[in-house]
């Protein structure tokens, strides 16, 4: 897979790369993920020839500083401009390029004022120029010595007459109510892009061209290709692969655990995946309730979630002593079991008292503002929508009720229905594992949250707390808190779980990380 940086501050911008990107082995990363801080000087200039180059340059020079083997990785920086015929004369464009600026000290009612006063022109275009730095191979296959290759693309249209009211949407967020997108009406229509179908968003969509032009570019010239269609093929398996299917707290992850704990299998939580599109789309800060973003996401791509775990357990070659949990409808699970072949699989469906299951989503702590009972009956009808309780209709479905308190005897419930005797393994030590200072930051911190969730499974962290924990537990070395701070802030990852408290920002393992540091402390043994 071809990796591509966007240099950009903007995550929304980043979200709108990955989706044009769709249909290409690409991967569209923050520009984070390699340095921190800001990642090019954009100066307030009108001139947008003048702002893309000192933009770029300033760019580069970054680049060159703080990324090793620089010339052979790929970035860009794309910047985005408006033109207002009404407002625009003698070649210049308002408001252009300071676009950002100019929203900020403009509302409609100003905006709707001035073109009135202009005879009610409301023409306007919107313009996206992309600039990408051409690697040391591609400057030899192209015989060229320029940095860097311009796209273009411009979508025409008009600003409305009367300002909406909407929400931005959930699986799309450029389409906002806070930028020019909210007056600017694409050329065949008669609404607002932000509040049209995202088929109809594309049609008009800035920045499409521009994106086709540098994926087209980069296609010719054999830096990347279209995705093909996945295959997945089953290894030799000599244990049961477990579907966990149920409502909310009636024990998935807790038999998920149980079989990582006990006999070492390895737990991949669906609900997992989604978390981490949740975060992609609209960051650790958002007022979007990620209930029904996922329920918003399986309505447009049903199998987006099992496409994301068969890709995982391809990757990572898990075939064997495998835990799936979470899939929320009926069509996953199906799916699921069409395109994974095997005759180990045993699906459960578990169940249990509403009232018992209220008590564990409070004691569970999980990612909440309220633990209300209200809002516990809303979070089950969100889920119910998506279809959770239907997946009693599939044939290989087997039912187990867990209305039980106490975690030995579920657990005792589940052996006796489920196990067939199968032979327990080694509960990893830590203190048996060597470490040394060469043991990636990342692995230092998951082996930390995943012995912080032995104690406590409620427990979730901040960076400096994960940075002290991981000074007591590997003396040979230390991290200071600004290189885990660093390492949260580069990107989002599947391995953890994020709480916001306050102003504060917390982590724990998830139940894919908890997997992933069991199974390197045990091959560490």
């Amino acid at each position: 897979m071809t990796e591509i940086t966007f240099i950009t501050s903007n995550q929304t911008k980043v979200v709108h790369a990955r989706y044009l990107c769709k249909g290409y082995n690409v991967s569209i990363l923050k520009y984070k993920r390699f340095f921190y801080g800001v990642g090019y000087h954009e100066p307030q200039i009108f001139d947008r020839e003048i702002l893309l180059k000192e933009s770029f340059n300033d760019a580069v020079s970054r680049w060159r500083k703080h990324v090793s083997n620089y010339g052979e990785r790929l970035f860009f920086i794309e910047d985005t401009s408006v033109k207002i015929d009404a407002l625009s004369c003698d070649g210049k464009e308002v408001p252009g390029v300071d676009i950002k600026y100019w929203m900020q000290a403009n509302d409609f009612e100003t905006l709707d004022k001035a073109l009135r006063e202009r005879g009610n022109n409301r023409a306007a275009s919107v313009s996206s120029h992309i600039m990408l730095f051409l690697t040391d191979p591609l400057k030899a296959r192209l015989g060229t010595s320029e940095m860097y290759k311009i796209f273009h693309s411009t979508a025409k249209g008009s600003i409305v007459e009367k300002e909406l009211i909407f929400d931005t949407q959930l699986l799309y967020p450029w389409l906002d109510n806070k930028s020019f997108n909210k007056w600017f009406v694409p050329e065949g229509f008669s609404s607002p892009i932000s509040t049209l179908s995202i088929e109809d968003a594309d049609k008009g969509d800035f920045r499409k061209g521009a994106f086709q032009q540098m994926l087209a570019f980069l296609k010719d010239n054999g830096q990347l290709k279209e995705s093909p269609t996945p295959i997945f093929d089953w290894k030799l398996q000599f244990d049961d692969i477990y579907i966990i299917c149920g409502p909310t707290c009636s024990g998935k992850s807790t038999i998920g655990q149980y079989l990582v704990n006990r006999y070492g299998y390895y737990h991949i939580e669906a609900s997992d995946f989604m978390s981490l599109r949740y975060h992609e789309t609209h960051g650790t800060i958002s007022s979007v309730d990620k209930h029904l973003f996922a329920a918003e996401v399986l309505k447009v791509e049903p199998l987006y979630v099992v496409d994301r775990v068969l890709e995982y357990i391809h990757s990572h070659g898990i075939y064997d002593k495998l835990v799936i949990t979470g899939f929320r409808t009926q069509s996953e699970v199906e799916s699921f079991l069409n395109r994974y072949h095997s005759t180990r699989i045993k699906c459960i469906y578990l169940n249990a008292d509403e009232n018992i299951r209220y008590e564990r989503w409070i004691r569970r702590k999980r990612d909440v503002d309220a633990y209300t009972r209200d809002r516990f009956v809303e979070i089950d009808h969100v889920q119910d929508e998506m279809g959770v309780r239907s997946i009693t209709a599939i044939a290989a479905m087997e039912s187990l009720d867990n209305s039980i308190e106490g975690k030995d005897l579920f657990y005792n419930k589940f052996a006796i229905s489920f196990r067939n005797g199968m032979k327990q393994v080694e509960y990893p030590d830590i203190k048996k594992i060597v470490l040394t200072e060469k043991m990636p930051l990342e692995k230092a911190i998951m082996i930390t949250l995943a012995i912080s969730h032995q104690e406590d499974e409620t427990l979730y962290l901040t960076t400096t707390e994960i940075s002290k924990r991981i000074n007591e537990l590997f003396d040979q070395f230390s991290k200071n808190k600004n290189n885990v701070s660093r390492y949260f802030n580069q990107a989002y990852y599947l391995y953890y779980e994020i709480k916001k408290e306050g102003r504060k920002v917390k982590y724990k393992i998830s139940p894919v990380g908890y997997s992933e540091a069991l199974l390197f402390m045990r091959n560490c043994l």
